[in-house]
């Protein structure tokens, strides 16, 4: 991932002017010539994050996350893509695949709060994936969504889901639970 100087201005662990930020970026880059790049169709240069302060490159890195996620937040999974919440072994699993009418009678035997638990699940696997696709790591991508679930700083959409995808009563109940969200993915 490569961010400009203008993205870095501020950060904890670098200077604060854009003159010291782009010294001590080129500084770090001086042996390594892949870790920068001129951006194309600018005068701008691009570093890559592993030249940057650990502390520096955490904090990148989540907003690149939040703002993925806020993006274009997951879309409810059609209806006769919706899985079975009483999956008890591979071997039904397959043969529910290889006959779809099965698979949409056990949906039909879930009532609507059921369903729309399971919307709500799929939604957050369905941001999980898109953060594997980013970059991070399966189980850092479920502890990020769990994180900023419980914090309630998710985009609303995906708030709304969490909430319903933890399926338990009571107002004090925000977000996902790792353990939930483990057995979802």
């Amino acid at each position: 991932m490569f961010v400009t100087v203008s993205e870095l201005v501020g950060l904890p662990g670098l200077p604060g002017t854009l003159q010291g930020l782009r010294w001590s970026l080129n500084m770090r880059t001086a042996n390594s010539p892949d870790l920068v790049r001129k951006r194309s169709g600018t005068k701008a240069f691009e570093y890559h994050i592993d030249c940057l302060p650990e502390q520096t490159r955490e904090i990148i890195k989540q907003r690149h996350y939040k703002s993925l996620i806020a993006q274009s937040p997951a879309q409810p999974v059609a209806e006769s893509l919706k899985p079975s919440t009483a999956i008890k072994s591979r071997d039904e699993l397959a043969i529910m695949r290889q006959c779809p009418a099965l698979l949409e009678r056990k949906v039909q035997a879930l009532n609507d709060q059921q369903k729309q638990i399971a919307d709500a699940r799929m939604m957050l696997a369905q941001e999980v994936v898109r953060l594997q696709q980013a970059g991070m790591t399966r189980i850092a991508a479920v502890t990020f969504i769990v994180d900023e679930s419980k914090a309630g700083t998710l985009p609303e959409a995906l708030q709304r889901a969490a909430t319903l995808a933890n399926a338990k009563k009571g107002r004090t109940r925000q977000g996902v639970w790792a353990k939930a969200a483990y057995r979802n993915v």
